[in-house]
């Protein structure tokens, strides 16, 4: 059956024919793009879809999240944070440990009492907080609470005892145990140093995640979404860490589409080093078609951690504690290590880079594997992030092809234009920070991404954020460094872009005849509405090869 889609306006991103009066889909696929009634001519027994004013452009592709966490996030909605307490927002460490003493009336003596979300920058400080508010407040119940970042946790002493780490226990390797001056820990654990803190706490039930990884799945279509590349499964309740069950989440995905297929297609980054990774490189042709929908296409390599923990490895002190210049979580030869053999395996490569001490390591170790296997694809080498880098660092990047995967949403001042980053690594050195005009000028590769691990914003964020770089409110006015904006139209293709496993060029972004009917009707034009309104756009409907996958209740559309 042929589908003609008209009644309002349609954004191609095809320059030879940027808009159309209407599109014609059949068995999945665009098979005309023209007037009206040429097409109804063309196409005798169509259907109409009558958008009924709203505005058809390809889907979202999103190219880095975390479909567990978010599915928990949302889950744990619906249940009145049964699961975790919620934290974001709170105005101070003290409303905090009230609502974990409160917690505590309500669950038995030595249960455990999780939480995500906090920032100590809500509260005015820069200073992390430490575990004796919590270990008097809640003595009887070991406490676990992940930072914003996902990348550090706030703990009490009963879960230290219980993992067992005292003044005596030495970091680990790509971990840091914050201590007192004493020694003692502090409370505060940063990347690795969670790990055997995580490994006393109950994962989350089977058939929760299962729920999970619908609900992730199912709000994400209704963003827009056809595509997504999970960037690695977290821990409960959204944490980085290697010591998770990677196979177990990877049987519990593929059980959960089997028992209600995804509206959506995952690709998934398998973290290493890892007993699922080494099985996957070992044999890839195993893992390549898990269903219809589910593929593993990526090995997930961590080089340091986040700005907002001081765990991004930088080249220079932080400017908020000349004590730190965070951390590398691999050495340089693990990284050329992982990287050259999931190459050599056919696989991809995608790591974790934020800092400019990490950009540059991760460049160093892509540059040695590509100049050996010189006839792989540059863009079968990713850096997730890159979020701090050096001129130079930029124009290897561009000039070599990598991909950068970059997450607007990253970008969130507050209204006088202040943000982490500056506090972080100095105002002097904003221009290097998400320098995606650079970037983008250099004729580097670029993808778009959310790197949600909760509940997901807006349908257009990223969008709206790469093109404002400004805070939901629109301020500050003309954006935080506001040079290295894109222009709508580069932030929509690149958005709606899929870069395949294997390299090649980008495709999607583009309605084009003879390519699949990945499509999203949106409530308004994204290029020429208000920017103040471009948060509202809504969608009316997601198609994913012809098939709806969403349909909002309150789209006008008909059919």
């Amino acid at each position: 059956m042929t589908e003609i889609f008209t009644g309002g306006e349609i954004v191609t991103l095809d320059p030879t024919r940027p808009e159309a009066e209407a599109v014609a889909v059949r068995d999945g696929v665009i098979v005309g793009i023209n007037d009206t009634q040429t097409l109804w001519g063309e196409n005798v027994n169509a259907t109409e879809v009558n958008i009924a004013g709203g505005c058809l452009i390809p889907s979202l592709i999103d190219h880095h999240l975390h479909l567990t966490a978010i599915g928990l996030s949302l889950l744990n909605q619906q249940e009145n944070e049964r699961l975790f307490l919620q934290l974001a927002g709170a105005s101070s460490s003290s409303a905090i440990v009230d609502r974990v003493r409160n917690r505590a009336t309500q669950v038995p003596k030595g249960d455990w009492i999780l939480g995500m979300g906090w920032n100590q920058h809500d509260w005015g400080t820069h200073e992390f907080p430490s575990h004796e508010e919590l270990s008097d407040a809640v003595p009887n119940h070991p406490v676990f609470l992940v930072r914003i970042d996902a990348h550090s946790a706030w703990v009490n002493q009963t879960a230290l005892a219980r993992a067992e780490i005292t003044g005596g226990t030495p970091a680990p390797m790509g971990g840091v145990i914050e201590r007192a001056a004493n020694g003692a820990p502090t409370g505060m654990l940063l990347e690795r140093a969670v790990e055997p803190i995580l490994e006393q706490i109950p994962v989350a039930a089977g058939w929760e995640i299962r729920e999970a990884f619908k609900l992730a799945s199912k709000a994400l279509a209704k963003r827009g979404v056809t595509e997504v590349f999970d960037a690695g499964f977290m821990a409960s309740p959204a944490i980085v860490s290697m010591g998770v069950d990677f196979e177990l989440m990877l049987e519990l995905l593929t059980w959960a589409d089997a028992e209600d297929p995804l509206p959506i297609d995952v690709n998934l980054m398998i973290p290493s080093p890892s007993k699922l990774a080494d099985k996957i490189v070992g044999s890839p042709g195993a893992y390549a078609h898990l269903s219809p929908r589910i593929r593993v296409t990526h090995i997930k390599l961590y080089a340091d951690g986040a700005f907002g923990s001081r765990g991004a490895a930088l080249s220079h002190p932080y400017a908020d504690d000349p004590n730190t210049a965070g951390l590398m979580r691999m050495t340089d030869d693990e990284l050329e290590f992982e990287t050259r053999r999931a190459l050599e395996a056919g696989l991809d490569i995608s790591t974790h880079a934020i800092g400019d001490d990490a950009v540059r390591r991760v460049l160093r170790a892509y540059t040695r594997v590509a100049d050996d296997l010189s006839d792989v694809d540059p863009r079968r080498f990713r850096i997730e992030h890159f979020g701090y880098s050096s001129l130079g660092d930029q124009r290897i990047a561009a000039e070599r092809g990598f991909l950068v995967v970059t997450q607007p949403n990253f970008i969130d001042p507050d209204n006088n234009g202040d943000t982490m980053e500056d506090c972080r690594l100095g105002t002097e050195n904003g221009e290097r920070v998400y320098p995606w005009r650079t970037l983008s000028e250099a004729g580097a590769n670029l993808a778009i991404s959310s790197d949600y691990y909760t509940s997901p914003g807006p349908a257009l964020l990223d969008f709206y954020t790469a093109h404002t770089r400004a805070n939901r409110a629109g301020m500050p006015s003309g954006g935080w460094q506001p040079n290295n904006r894109l222009t709508r139209e580069e932030s929509l293709r690149i958005a709606t872009s899929l870069c395949p496993m294997g390299g090649g060029m980008p495709s999607g972004g583009i309605i084009r005849i003879g390519v699949p009917a990945n499509l999203a009707v949106l409530s308004a034009n994204p290029l020429t509405t208000n920017e103040s309104d471009l948060l509202s756009i809504g969608v009316q409907r997601t198609l994913r090869r012809g098939k709806v996958t969403h349909r909002a209740e309150s789209a006008h559309t008909s059919e």
